[in-house]
């Protein structure tokens, strides 16, 4: 597609058959002048889902087309081991917090000897104290109620010591599952970019690579949209940038559908120069409804002066320098114009001609 400069125009004036010297009389014309761009066609809003490192695609989740939900895993990357190494992680956190709990298989032993020993303890307490008594009625000796407050005495230190033993492992029970947490925190971290989740409720518009394949870092995995609108990531050469604003019409063309043309609206302009290709990218909403394909190529056109008023004057009867024959009665007379916007047949004149002149063409 070309730079389009459109010119609404009526039969070029000339003189009667007889004149050998082709004339055109100056007259104003409505111009619709457009810059030229291209670009792609994609998603309203959309996002690729990359690796931050060079690893293998372990699993694809979703296939092209597929709807998906918000935190949804989509593709998860590295390798095998490492899978085995996450899950072996999480089984261990997921013990080490069912050890943690009273009843458990760690502790529920020590708990049924804390019980014997509270029992042995409480009936030794209850022996010694009648044995303390009965040697106050001289039933018996000194010498056995002592040594039954002995053997109460002895049973408290051991119910005491198994309590200390439960918290003991307690605590260490505890720790080993504040330590498998960190761990899988760790190695969650590590991995976090390399589980790759949706960021929206969307599609997969595209995936780029399959199962088993190396994913070079910062490379995309898969472009995730949302359906049913879309925009123009337009390339403006840097020399039309500042012809450019919000709000311009834009006609574009896709390979998708030849020879039909649509239409959009510029909504931005990222005023950043590419130095790559010399020229600055702008955005465009598209109006139609059709169905497009992201990533298509387009060209456009964007409209930056729309039924102007101009005086305007066929391109082959502007001389080089800018100059034109003007006829004054039967002579003719070189003079200099300025001019604006030169398009394919037709030339915009600023300055040195006025409506009604006439220019003559020299065979």
């Amino acid at each position: 597609m070309r730079k389009l400069l459109l010119i609404v125009v009526t039969a070029i004036l000339v003189t009667a058959c007889k004149q050998k010297t082709p004339v055109y009389t100056v007259q104003r014309r409505a111009l619709n002048e457009a810059v030229y761009a291209s670009g792609e066609i994609m998603p309203a809003t959309y996002y690729f889902l990359k690796s931050n490192s060079t690893d293998l695609l372990l699993q694809l989740k979703v296939k092209e087309g597929d709807t998906v939900t918000r935190n949804q895993v989509l593709a998860v990357l590295g390798t095998p081991s490492e899978q085995t190494q996450a899950d072996i992680l999480r089984r261990q956190v997921a013990l080490a917090g069912h050890n943690v709990n009273d009843g458990s298989a760690p502790l529920s032993e020590l708990q049924e000897k804390i019980e014997q020993a509270k029992q042995q303890y409480e009936a030794d307490e209850i022996n010694a104290a009648r044995y303390t008594d009965l040697a106050k009625d001289k039933a018996v000796s000194e010498k056995e109620a002592e040594q039954a407050r002995l053997q109460a005495a002895g049973s408290l230190r051991t119910y005491k010591a198994l309590q200390q033993q439960y918290l003991s492992q307690k605590n260490t029970l505890t720790d080993k599952l504040l330590q498998t947490r960190e761990q899988l925190a760790a190695n969650n971290q590590v991995r976090e970019g390399k589980v790759l989740k949706s960021p929206v409720d969307g599609s997969v518009f595209k995936i780029y690579l399959k199962e088993g394949e190396l994913v070079p870092l910062n490379s995309p995995v898969l472009m995730i949209g949302l359906p049913g609108t879309f925009k123009l990531e337009l390339l403006v050469d840097e020399r039309d940038i500042t012809k450019i604003k919000t709000g311009q019409k834009v006609y574009f063309e896709t390979d998708v559908y030849a020879g039909k043309q649509f239409a959009a609206t510029i909504n931005k302009i990222i005023p950043v120069l590419q130095k790559e290709s010399r020229s600055f990218q702008v955005e465009a909403a598209v109006l139609d409804s059709s169905t497009f394909y992201p990533q298509s190529s387009v060209e456009a056109n964007i409209i930056i002066r729309e039924n102007v008023p101009a005086l305007m004057i066929p391109a082959n009867y502007l001389l080089k320098g800018d100059s034109v024959y003007l006829q004054q009665g039967k002579e003719l007379r070189k003079v200099h114009i300025g001019t604006h916007t030169k398009s394919g047949d037709w030339v915009e004149v600023t300055s040195g001609l006025q409506p009604g002149d006439i220019i003559a063409k020299k065979e």
